[in-house]
């Protein structure tokens, strides 16, 4: 699965998240609502080029089926599950893409490689209202890949590559 990111003014932004919301799909299980998710960075090997926002606060779907926890984004991307035990889940996700936006002077494709690792601890009850856990995201060159004109020192947006960024996360039921 590959993400492409486009870039919209945040106007068109804000008026999409009211069409996203009214056109994701029903989630399996018993729905735990939407939650208010706030997170402080960790740690950044990446650099600033990307910059990862601080904070960074966003909306995510959560419902339980048995001891499945279903995470959707809310942004049309698929809905991520896994196993909940003693009240932690840990969901992950890789993706690969190019990443080259422009001509390389003949480096070769820059496919880039991301993995994500969202790990939960779940507030108490049968139905939890919170969460508390970390997300990281992993940046690595696939092999074979050329991705040095990734890297800051030839304009791109890497400090250094492999690379982590990671965020301490809190989540609140807002409805």
């Amino acid at each position: 699965m590959v993400r492409v990111r486009i870039l919209v003014p945040l106007s068109v932004v804000a008026g999409l998240a009211v069409a996203v919301f009214a056109c994701e799909p029903p989630m399996p299980g018993t729905n735990l609502g939407i939650f208010a998710v706030a997170g402080t960075p960790l740690s950044n090997t990446c650099g600033a080029g990307l910059d990862a926002p601080n904070p960074w606060n966003f909306n995510v779907s959560l419902s339980v089926s048995g001891s499945v926890l279903y995470w959707n984004w809310l942004d049309g991307s698929a809905v991520l599950s896994t196993n909940i035990q003693d009240a932690s889940a840990n969901l992950t996700l890789s993706q690969v893409g190019n990443v080259d936006g422009t001509a390389d002077g003949g480096l070769g494709p820059c496919d880039m490689e991301r993995d994500d690792a969202i790990d939960l601890v779940m507030g108490g009850g049968a139905l939890p209202s919170s969460f508390t856990g970390t997300i990281t995201y992993n940046f690595s060159v696939t092999s074979g890949a050329t991705c040095t004109d990734q890297l800051v020192s030839s304009g791109g947006l890497y400090d250094t590559l492999p690379c982590t960024i990671s965020y301490a996360v809190t989540g609140n039921q807002t409805q």
